[in-house]
């Protein structure tokens, strides 16, 4: 696997996040050329504390390695609900782009919303989409992973929010541009799980199947092992990993709100050689939507006459429900 880092840059966003004007016209010029070529860029400056993430991962890992039927019984009775524990053979990503064929990823997951706070669900609550707004399911153990991982989402809750007058100065939008349609935004925080791969695996199959992500954007704190992938010029290129760097990527929602000035880029994590192929890895994606009642209309920055607007409204949370369902369909069928 080779890497090419000028597909994936590292953006410095401390400067913006402080409020320097000049930093932040730098950061945002930079972010747009990543999210116009590839939709990836490596933040650092984040803020965010290591010990936080390295506390979260560590925690994480002491979970996925308990043994199953504990996990299990935080697991959702839905696979819509997704909430607690998926274990392997759950989940097939590739599906969701109508590829059946493809094994189920090498994957566990624990996933964790934010609507145990009953105010905020009471205000963002939508009837019929009950399971986008779902508690979460705690385990008992390890003691102490609740109060880390809310800890976690309310941080990366935070840095989301901070990074969007830099995207809205990247489109040339008023910095408070999207505060009204995030205002009850149903983030969803992962923690995933790639088991150490000790034979071999079954033909196609991956620690993540490709696929695109599905809401605005997505930052992911990852180990420092090799295997997540973009598709870039029509070959799957590595991402560099950058200490103390969060991997952040656009989904499919925000490229259709730019009227695909911005890219939602197919990814995947494959199965490292060598030695690493014997790892167990930890990834923790934060995955940031707006509000579920956003009306998600073409952002008038980006239509011109050569490139006019492409899509018509689609309501935030209908839209992502539907894509899910999508999914959802594929793993029956497959």
């Amino acid at each position: 696997m080779t890497s090419v880092t000028s597909a994936v840059p590292t953006v410095d966003i401390g400067g913006a996040l402080a409020g320097d004007e000049s930093a932040l016209d730098a950061a945002a010029s930079q972010i747009d050329a990543a999210c116009v070529n590839s939709g990836f860029f490596i933040a650092v400056g984040h803020g965010v504390p290591t010990d936080l993430v390295d506390g979260a991962v560590a925690t994480a890992r002491e979970f996925f390695r308990l043994p199953f039927d504990e996990k299990q019984k935080v697991a959702p009775p839905n696979f819509e609900d997704y909430r607690g524990f998926l274990g392997l053979d759950t989940t097939s990503l590739a599906a969701t782009l109508g590829d059946n064929e493809t094994p189920p990823d090498l994957c566990e997951s624990f996933n964790v919303g934010r609507f145990d706070d009953p105010e905020a669900r009471a205000r963002a609550f939508v009837a019929g989409a009950e399971a986008t707004f779902c508690p979460n399911r705690w385990p008992q153990r390890p003691a102490g992973l609740r109060l880390l991982f809310e800890r976690y989402y309310a941080v990366l809750e935070r840095l989301c929010l901070q990074m969007l007058p830099i995207f809205a100065r990247a489109l040339d939008l008023p910095p408070a541009w999207f505060d009204d349609k995030v205002r009850d935004h149903t983030a969803l925080l992962l923690f995933n799980w790639y088991p150490p791969v000790a034979g071999s695996a079954r033909p196609g199959q991956m620690r993540r199947g490709a696929h695109t992500d599905y809401g605005a954007f997505t930052v992911v704190a990852a180990e420092q092992i090799p295997g997540l992938q973009i598709r870039s010029n029509g070959d799957w290129t590595d991402v560099p990993m950058v200490p103390d760097g969060f991997v952040v990527n656009l989904g499919d929602l925000m490229a259709r709100w730019t009227n695909d000035r911005w890219v939602s880029t197919l990814h995947r994590v494959v199965i490292p050689d060598g030695e690493n192929r014997a790892r167990d890895r930890v990834s923790v994606p934060f995955f940031f939507q707006p509000s579920y009642r956003a009306l998600i209309e073409t952002i008038p920055t980006t239509i011109t006459p050569q490139r006019p607007a492409r899509y018509e409204p689609v309501v935030s949370g209908e839209w992502i429900a539907a894509k899910s369902a999508s999914m959802l369909e594929d793993e029956a069928d497959s």
